[in-house]
């Protein structure tokens, strides 16, 4: 039986070609390098991307699943302990598959049900990152050739955000699109690309970097407008350190200038944004929260001199070993409510034809159950959400659900090979965005081992036509 040959140690090995071993990956450190520049053709228009990452790992095939027979029995089967009740989904209406499947959402995301069936939201089914199409035999036999670092956290969380799964490197799609678009941003300009989670890689450029806010907005120093001594000593000590400086010594100014441009920064944001009421009312949770933020700084882009923008959230919590159904129920209500919530308050801005948002996980997970929870796996499930988007309907190859010689899709324990590749969601998504055709092999070079599925080069047809 193929599913007795593949171990998730053996998959972690088989990917490791350009590392030092199979331990290296398993301590979770990715060792990369920086890209060159890439030269990329992009026409300017006001539109934003917002990418959502699900970080842990999804396990996604409880959030989207078939609902007819013989699919869902497959699925009960597979999952067993693990299984959502049928009467339990969400249904989606309107859509069927090649396979004559209809399909529900987990019950805890009825914003997210509501959403496809108005046809502003679909799902990308099976995908995750790839090198190239890989079968099931090929990867029995060990000659498959697979992203580096399958099944580790962080290379995986890596490729989501680079699209190279050959490669470890520094910097990725939404830095290489800024280095192109913001090449001559001035220093106290607020940069493009706006993360909500740190440092990142996915925003990194090799002249471009992302500007780094919470969800109560930018950090800097703020004091009390009250006029008081206190207050007024304190702003006159911080304007005096600035105006310092500090001939002959290199760190310290430095130093200084980073924090002068950082100030700047800081007070251009505010500015902006402090003024922007939204319609909509946010929950309390960290994602809604990070979403209002996000909805109030595109409604400020003109202010901020921004006329597109990419932001980068993260949602850290998904690697459910245990303790699945409840934890995983939970997260899935603050991620349905977030995005329905975020959706509402575009729409009521007049802004939602120009922000297209989608979630990526590391991994899908295990079909099996490993007791109470799943392991890490391979392909999984997505969502794409935006006026823009051709929504209620599901893209990709949605996989049988079944484990061992009778799924052609089953690597081993219920890890599903998948059968779209991140690249091809993201060049639709980069089209969309402004990115020429003519470039979007030097930003996904993997691209080229995926087929275009449409006449007019797009890979999914994700956005509306």
């Amino acid at each position: 039986m193929i599913n007795k040959m593949i171990s998730r140690r053996g998959f972690v090995k088989s990917g490791a070609s350009l590392a030092t071993g199979a331990g290296l990956l398993l301590s979770g450190i990715a060792p990369s390098f920086a890209l060159p520049k890439i030269p990329i053709k992009v026409t300017p228009s006001p539109k934003a991307l917002v990418f959502i990452m699900l970080d842990g790992g999804n396990d996604s095939f409880n959030m989207l699943v078939p609902k007819t027979e013989p699919h869902y029995s497959d699925y009960r089967v597979s999952r067993s302990n693990l299984a959502l009740a049928k009467d339990q989904l969400l249904p989606l209406s309107g859509f069927i598959d090649k396979n004559m499947q209809s399909f529900g959402v987990h019950h805890s995301m009825p914003e997210v049900q509501q959403l496809f069936n108005d046809e502003k939201l679909a799902f990308i089914a099976n995908i995750a990152p790839m090198i190239e199409p890989v079968n099931k035999l090929a990867m029995a036999e060990g000659s498959a050739n697979l992203p580096l670092g399958l099944l580790s956290h962080a290379d995986q969380y890596n490729h989501w955000q680079t699209a190279r799964a050959d490669q470890r490197v520094s910097n990725g799609w939404f830095g290489a699109i800024a280095d192109s678009l913001r090449a001559d941003r001035l220093p106290h300009q607020i940069p493009m690309n706006i993360s909500l989670a740190g440092s990142n890689i996915m925003q990194n450029g090799q002249v471009s970097a992302h500007y780094s806010i919470t969800q109560r907005g930018s950090v800097g120093l703020v004091v009390n407008k009250e006029k008081t001594p206190l207050n007024n000593e304190l702003l006159n000590s911080f304007e005096q350190l600035l105006n310092e400086n500090f001939e002959g010594d290199p760190f310290k100014q430095s130093y200084l200038a980073l924090t002068r441009e950082a100030q700047s920064q800081h007070q251009i944001f505010f500015d902006a944004t402090d003024k922007v009421s939204l319609p909509t009312s946010f929950s309390d949770t960290d994602l809604s929260q990070q979403l209002q933020k996000v909805a109030q700084t595109i409604k400020a882009a003109d202010d901020l001199n921004l006329e597109q923008q990419t932001y980068f959230l993260r949602y850290i919590g998904w690697d459910h070993h245990d303790e699945l159904l409840n934890n995983h129920a939970t997260m899935l209500r603050v991620l349905s409510k977030g995005l329905g919530e975020f959706q509402n308050a575009l729409s009521e801005m007049r802004l939602a034809d120009q922000v297209v948002t989608f979630t990526g996980s590391d991994f899908g997970r295990t079909l099996t159950s490993n007791g109470n929870g799943t392991d890490h796996g391979w392909g999984g499930n997505t969502l794409v959400m935006g006026n823009a988007v051709d929504g209620g309907k599901i893209f990709g190859q949605y996989p049988e659900l079944s484990l061992g010689d009778a799924n052609s899709l089953d690597a081993g324990d219920g890890v599903i090979i998948p059968t779209t590749a991140t690249e091809q969601l993201y060049a639709d998504l980069a089209i969309w965005f402004g990115v020429d055709r003519s470039s979007l092999n030097d930003l996904f070079p993997n691209l080229k081992n995926f087929s275009p599925k449409h006449a007019d080069g797009t890979h999914l047809g994700i956005i509306k036509g």
